[in-house]
């Protein structure tokens, strides 16, 4: 498919996901109609939602950012998004992703999940806000800079040390990396595991500079945490 061609496939999805999910009528995160503020959020969503910002970033990241606690609203909707197909809230978080003006980013870079993992699910929910993201701010996707090389159990059980051992070497870099400020996507951190073995691999892969974005951050005491 010619670039023409992709750029009309995704201009006539958005048409559709338009019309079938109103984005100005429509609250964002539970899909009612309702009287909605300046984010397209009835009025019972957006007093659930604490806006996170600029967390500390331990090594190898250079920043690290999060739109939003993992709490409230926020937990619905990044739940909807990875388990119950709802794409359309890909956006919704992407928007609400305010990089600082200091990062200079040349790669947008998802985290990758496990091939078999994405064929179940049939999409990554990280990739499309980084879809969204880079459509919004202009930037350069590249989700080929990194893969998940083995398949790890899910991190919602896990300890931190469990967390940081059951992902520790399961992320490869290209060498297409080199030189790269890179900024990571993901939807949910909470110890940041994830993120780290994700930067390890690409500074290891020669990038100058590696941030992280995500949709929310979970504290250690929430109840319901990332993956």
């Amino acid at each position: 498919m010619s670039g023409n061609a992709r750029q009309a496939a995704s201009a006539c999805l958005r048409l559709l996901e338009e019309a079938l999910y109103p984005s100005h009528v429509a609250c964002a995160l539970c899909n009612r109609e309702a009287l909605l503020d300046e984010h397209n959020l009835c009025a019972a969503c957006a007093s659930t939602l604490v806006p996170c910002g600029v967390l500390d970033a331990p090594p190898p990241l250079d920043g690290l950012f999060a739109a939003y606690q993992y709490k409230g609203g926020a937990v619905a909707g990044i739940h909807a998004l990875k388990y119950s197909n709802q794409t359309r809230l890909a956006p919704f978080f992407a928007d609400a992703i305010d990089l600082p003006p200091e990062w200079e980013i040349d790669s947008v870079v998802p985290v990758p999940l496990h091939p078999l993992k994405q064929w179940l699910r049939t999409y990554n929910q990280s990739e499309l806000i980084a879809k969204s993201l880079c459509r919004r701010l202009h930037l350069k996707l590249n989700a080929k800079l990194l893969r998940r090389t083995r398949f790890t159990q899910t991190q919602t059980a896990l300890d931190e040390f469990e967390r940081a051992k059951n992902v520790a070497n399961a992320f490869s870099a290209s060498n297409a990396a080199k030189g790269l400020s890179v900024l990571l996507i993901d939807d949910v951190t909470t110890t940041h595991s994830t993120l780290l073995a994700c930067a390890v691999a690409l500074k290891q892969a020669g990038a100058s500079h590696v941030y992280a974005a995500c949709a929310c951050s979970a504290g250690k005491h929430d109840e319901e945490q990332s993956e």
